[in-house]
């Protein structure tokens, strides 16, 4: 099941709060209960044409061909064919299944993988920080075996990368959930500007790469998995991912919608606020009792301004939307979860 998050926020009076202030509140639910229908003789597995990709340590590869070229030419020969190109982007909305009443007999709990970040651990060779960074980092899953794009940027629009410390690209997807039936295909093609040039040829290669990744090494515990994996010109990408299947105690480390960067929060002028992440995958089993914590930390801008902390839990539904309402001092916020199963 995934969730997709908005944040909405109306400025309420001047004031502020007492700082540290916490309080949890519970969310309520907008609409109906959805019904689902019995299971039918639905594939679960996702079906259709799929490929057993090597990891990018096979021998098999061999040396002659970068192993991201390699996957792009099996992928035209396997997908092309149904019309396709390489790099078209997934089209599935991430609230597929949100408006009820009645859920298709395909919308069904999978597994899913969720992508906390992408670091770079090591560079070497002439690059030097800090990085200027361009390019897309993208998953293929099963469903369609088009790119949902995690980051993506422009020569144009890159982001710098100061030091090993401030290493992480700032992501803005999936665009929807990750299924992880299949191995699940990461692509990586990534660029550094180079200074003092505006040709895109004097650029260096950051990394240009693919690797496939499988729960079948942490279907047992759902843990955390953590790929580190080597470019043409050797920087190491770190990439902490972890399965939601099930609610473990272990995965308790949080996945950040919005951070400003101590910078204004930007506030459209009907009072919404831009995500740069919006789809969160959670478990909807009630013996599990699944729910998804919403957590708010925010401070009034100016010197000395209070700084408030509040979180509340929204608990899992099949379909539907859920909302609630943050009062911050200086302003009023309101969250609303769009819940949705995938098929």
């Amino acid at each position: 099941m995934e969730a997709h998050t908005d944040a909405e926020a109306a400025e309420l009076r001047n004031g502020a709060a007492s700082h540290g202030h916490k309080r949890t509140e519970e969310g309520h639910e907008i609409g109906g209960e959805v019904k689902r229908p019995r299971e039918g003789k639905d594939n679960k597995d996702g079906g259709g044409d799929h490929l057993e990709y090597m990891d990018e340590d096979d021998e098999d590869w061999g040396e002659e061909i970068n192993v991201l070229d390699a996957y792009c030419e099996e992928w035209e020969h396997i997908h092309g064919k149904k019309g396709g190109s390489f790099e078209d982007e997934t089209e599935i909305p991430a609230m597929l299944h949100t408006v009820g009443p009645m859920l298709p007999s395909s919308a069904w709990p999978r597994d899913m993988l969720q992508i906390f970040s992408v670091k770079v651990m090591e560079i070497m060779g002439s690059l030097s920080w800090p990085l200027h960074v361009y390019g897309h980092v993208a998953v293929r899953d099963v469903l369609d075996h088009k790119r949902n794009y995690l980051f993506r940027r422009e020569r144009e629009n890159c982001q710098t990368l100061n030091s090993p410390q401030d290493s992480s690209l700032r992501l803005t997807g999936p665009s929807r959930a990750v299924v992880l039936i299949n191995p699940v295909i990461f692509e990586v093609d990534l660029k550094v500007k180079s200074n003092g040039t505006p040709f895109e040829s004097e650029d260096k290669i950051l990394s240009y790469n693919c690797f496939c990744y499988s729960n079948v090494s942490h279907i047992a515990d759902n843990g955390f998995a953590r790929r580190e994996f080597t470019s043409s010109k050797d920087p190491q990408i770190s990439r902490p991912a972890s399965p939601l299947a099930s609610k473990d105690p272990q995965i308790s480390t949080p996945f950040v919608l919005l951070d400003s960067l101590d910078k204004k929060v930007a506030v459209a002028d009907d009072g919404l606020v831009t995500l740069d992440r919006r789809v969160v995958s959670v478990d909807e089993k009630e013996e599990r009792k699944g729910f998804l914590t919403f957590h708010v930390h925010a401070t009034e801008g100016g010197d000395g301004g209070a700084s408030v902390v509040k979180k509340v839990n929204f608990r899992t539904r099949l379909a539907s939307r859920s909302q609630s309402f943050f009062e911050l001092g200086f302003c009023k916020l309101s969250v609303t979860v769009a819940w949705s199963m995938i098929s």
